[in-house]
């Protein structure tokens, strides 16, 4: 068993909570203070996962160069780093912008490789290949990491990092009828697709290395993630992020030392903040069921829901991602309400301090709930307006869409992210 350390300041970490869990590992969700006060030394593994509203940048500025050069160290001592899309951005070798926009990313670097698709976009300074299933090549079938990975694999693909140099583990070799690019988010038919180009040029999607006396796992893709539209669902891919912990564990030169226990699990909660939220989780799902249901009827011939307005993704219509995230947000509720009473009271009511800056990141049960709550209210307030757009993420806090379904931070990804930490520290349920 392994000692996972999950960063909760930015970004979405509950399908490595799921996986990780289910696998047997002890984890715990750790912010920059924890990495400030020395906590890494408590662990056997750090993973970043993919990033929030701000990407990369939300990740970081909250480290700053300290927490960065915490991280560094504690990998050079013996420890892993694990990134999944904007959490392998973070590690990599980054373009001078990036750096002149996040100068503590410098502390971070662990590896050689270098991202292939950087440039100017509205997701920062990287240019989005796309959104859905890639088809991989398992280019070093030998490596711990890429144990009983076939040739090739399907793995899912999120906007994120490709990457040239360095020790590539697996590159990508095709797009799937599953994959929307970036060119079309908004239709169109575009000829000059950025993953073709990728593919041609045979970019790493999974890089690794040692650093010092610690390893690297870069994942531009998401192993943590699943192939259908609420990404919640645990894929084949997921084997190789288990495979990485087990290397940590096989190759690890020295034992955790041992440090100060994780803000979020510090402080017990108050008898009655989790009387209350248990109070309140019925009334939750009962809301959440309401809106998604008020919200497909309202939804109907709406211009934003059109496909220059609410965009593709993982090969289907902006439409059919609406549709299909309205009918399950019920149904992740009440399983995530579901045995509430017998989760772990940070589980179900943590909420990071008002004073933090979270960028996605980290919430408890009721916490998530009640945000995908919120999201539905203001889509339903929304509903009568249009949201002409450029990019596929204009109006990314404003338009219903990208408030109930547009990405893994919408109302469907809270709800999802609520379902998972029950499966992840609710098994005895």
């Amino acid at each position: 068993m392994a000692r996972v350390a999950l960063y909760g300041a930015g970004g979405s970490p509950y399908n490595h909570a799921a996986i990780l869990a289910a696998a047997g590992h002890e984890v715990s969700f750790v912010f920059p203070a924890d990495v400030l006060a020395g906590v890494l030394e408590s662990f056997d593994a750090f993973v970043m996962p993919g990033g929030g509203y701000d990407s990369m940048r939300g990740q970081l500025e909250p480290l700053g160069a300290d927490g960065c050069r915490l991280i560094r160290e504690f990998v050079g001592g013996g420890g892993m780093y694990i990134g999944s899309c904007a959490g392998s951005y973070d590690a990599a070798t980054v373009p001078q912008a990036f750096l002149d926009l996040v100068p503590a990313q410098a502390e971070l670097r662990l590896v050689d490789a270098r991202v292939w698709n950087d440039g100017a976009s509205t997701l920062g300074v990287i240019q989005s290949p796309g959104i859905g299933e890639l088809v991989a090549r398992n280019v070093a079938p030998q490596h711990p990491v890429m144990a009983g990975m076939p040739e090739e694999f399907r793995i899912t693909h999120y906007n994120g990092p490709l990457f040239v140099g360095g020790a590539a583990l697996a590159t990508v070799a095709a797009a799937t009828e599953r994959f929307t690019p970036a060119e079309r988010f908004l239709g169109g038919d575009a000829d000059k697709l950025l993953i073709e180009e990728g593919i041609a040029l045979g970019v790493a999607n999974i890089v690794a290395d040692e650093y010092r006396d610690g390893r690297v796992v870069l994942f531009g893709s998401h192993p943590e993630f699943g192939a259908g539209f609420v990404l919640d669902d645990i894929g084949p891919a997921a084997v190789m992020l288990l495979n990485a912990v087990e290397w940590q564990l096989a190759a690890r030169r020295c034992v955790p030392r041992g440090g100060p226990t994780p803000l979020a699990v510090e402080e017990p909660v108050p008898a009655e903040v989790r009387a209350a939220d248990l109070a309140a989780l019925p009334g939750l799902v009962e809301r959440i069921t309401e809106r998604s249901a008020q919200l497909a009827e309202a939804s109907r011939g709406r211009p934003w829901l059109a496909a220059d307005q609410a965009m593709s993704m993982l090969g289907a219509s902006g439409q059919r991602i609406w549709d299909e995230a309205l009918a399950r947000l019920p149904t992740l509720a009440a399983e995530a309400a579901a045995g509430a009473e017998l989760l772990p009271e940070w589980t179900l009511s943590y909420r990071s301090p008002a004073e933090w800056y979270v960028d996605g990141g980290f919430w408890g049960v009721a916490a998530l709930l009640a945000q995908a709550n919120e999201m539905l209210g203001t889509a339903l307030e929304q509903a009568d307006r249009s949201f002409p757009a450029i990019d596929g993420y204009d109006h990314m806090r404003t338009s219903p869409y990208h408030l109930v379904a547009g990405s893994y931070l919408a109302a469907i990804g809270r709800a999802a992210g609520a379902a998972l930490l029950r499966r992840a520290f609710g098994r005895e349920l």
